[in-house]
């Protein structure tokens, strides 16, 4: 692959880590709505199984969300940016 489309893939990669960034928070809150609106009426024995699995999925996706995926979308756009800058100066 030739350096210009090295970059181009790089930009399209970033845009689509922006994206899925953006739809995996919103699906996080309606799903967390959806949660919210169950509990109450949910509360047998396979709910505790349940909520043993789910509860450190969510805690994962949680902190990727809220603060790793904007590391991700920095780095690339710092890379990308001295990329651009090597190919065409600046």
């Amino acid at each position: 692959i030739e350096m210009d489309e090295q970059l181009v893939m790089m930009k399209h990669f970033t845009g689509a880590l922006v994206r899925f960034n953006q739809s995996l928070k919103q699906s996080l809150a309606e799903l967390q709505g959806q949660h919210d609106r169950v509990s109450p009426i949910w509360q047998d024995e396979m709910r505790r199984r349940y909520d043993a699995v789910w509860g450190p999925f969510q805690q994962h996706l949680k902190r990727y969300a809220e603060g790793e995926s904007q590391g991700y979308v920095e780095f690339l756009y710092i890379k990308t940016y001295a990329l651009e800058r090597y190919l065409h100066g600046g």
